[in-house]
């Protein structure tokens, strides 16, 4: 089987949730199947390079509006590289507009990560061509079943969709530098919250900033983007002592993970479809307290069972569940323990990879039959 994965960006050399899942898909599918990516280059000039032993094209374009590649070429390479099977990630209207200009007549899998939440105005415009290519595809894979119940985009899909989650490689998380823990403990005063991810204005890392005066533990934040300026201006404006680490590789994340006590993920808006960063934690044995959202993230933290769940915009409330663990060992390790085990039970990321694949292969057998 020859497998196509399209989307706007790889990782590396970007880093994002989307960026990674797609990764990691191309890493465990080629034990099964040919596989190749598609994405955009964030140069003029089209390069291919191997990474992991996968060839990504990356196409030139001339910048981009909205989020979205302008790339006047991308319908021509998504023409001639599409597989027997090709997995779109959306929302990603370079690619769907692609697919709907050329018709390829490969299998259409429709990787659905999120609404379109914060461009309303383009909506008016993208909603139609949008709807008209989600119904070309042969199945849709939706991260959560929470998603799929709240998307009004997805509900009148809903025959078509399927449910598989997105995942981790747990491995990558096992082996802290048990030195550089200790330090980072001494650092922060012995006990510390973390939240480590990109700044974008739906992470409500600004809630987390105002909740921080109540939280009993140093609050740190890591992690680097468009909100982190103005969330450093803010911990100022209120006198809170919040440190800002900065972006953290992989190897410091591990440490920091290792090190804090409770991880804080305090997103506010529907942009937030999943939260990858809270496995993350989770696979280090660290409860989360998250928000409730209507989407992933509910069903990546359990409410009372891996974390804490509160309401969103809600500085208070998240203080005080914060607090409740860290004021409770027992709780905090019988959270993080289950936690650990939820991950490695059901996100790994190579049995996900081998349920979409089957999911593929139940398709094309669909299709010939």
């Amino acid at each position: 089987m020859r497998i196509l994965h399209v989307y706007k960006d790889y990782d590396p050399p970007i880093h994002g949730g989307m960026e990674r899942h797609l990764a990691l898909m191309c890493r465990y599918q080629k034990q099964w199947a040919e596989v190749e990516a598609l994405v955009c280059s964030r140069r003029v000039f089209t390069r291919k390079r191997w990474h992991e032993g996968i060839p990504v094209t990356e196409v030139g374009e001339w910048g981009r509006f909205q989020s979205a590649p302008i790339s006047p070429l991308f319908p021509y390479y998504l023409k001639q590289l599409a597989g027997e099977v090709t997995v779109i990630h959306c929302p990603n209207p370079t690619a769907e507009l692609s697919w709907l200009l050329t018709r390829p007549s490969s299998c259409l899998i429709v990787r659905y990560q999120s609404d379109v939440v914060r461009q309303a105005s383009a909506m008016r415009f993208y909603a139609p061509f949008q709807m008209k290519f989600l119904k070309r595809a042969d199945m849709i894979l939706v991260a959560s079943p929470q998603y799929l119940e709240t998307s009004f985009t997805l509900k009148r899909l809903r025959e078509r969709c399927r449910i598989v989650p997105l995942g981790i490689v747990p491995e990558e998380f096992e082996h802290p530098d048990l030195g550089r823990v200790a330090a980072l403990r001494e650092q922060y005063g012995g006990r510390f919250v973390l939240f480590s991810g990109r700044h974008r204005y739906y992470k409500g890392i600004d809630q987390l900033v105002m909740a921080s005066a109540q939280i009993r533990a140093r609050v740190v934040i890591a992690g680097d983007g468009p909100e982190r300026e103005r969330n450093q201006r803010l911990a100022q404006s209120l006198g809170v002592s919040v440190a800002f680490p900065g972006e953290l590789n992989q190897k410091d994340l591990v440490d920091y993970l290792h090190a804090c006590d409770v991880f804080v993920f305090p997103s506010v808006a529907r942009s937030e479809a999943f939260g990858i960063s809270m496995l993350e934690a989770h696979a280090c044995g660290k409860p989360v307290v998250a928000t409730r959202l209507g989407t992933g993230v509910e069903f990546v933290n359990l409410d009372g069972v891996t974390g804490l769940n509160v309401p969103p915009k809600d500085p208070d409330a998240l203080a005080k569940a914060v607090n409740s663990l860290l004021d409770n060992s027992a709780l905090r390790e019988r959270m993080g323990e289950e936690a650990k085990r939820r991950v490695w039970r059901e996100f790994r990321a190579e049995d996900i990879a081998r349920r979409e694949y089957e999911l593929y292969v139940d398709v094309l057998t669909g299709r010939s039959s």
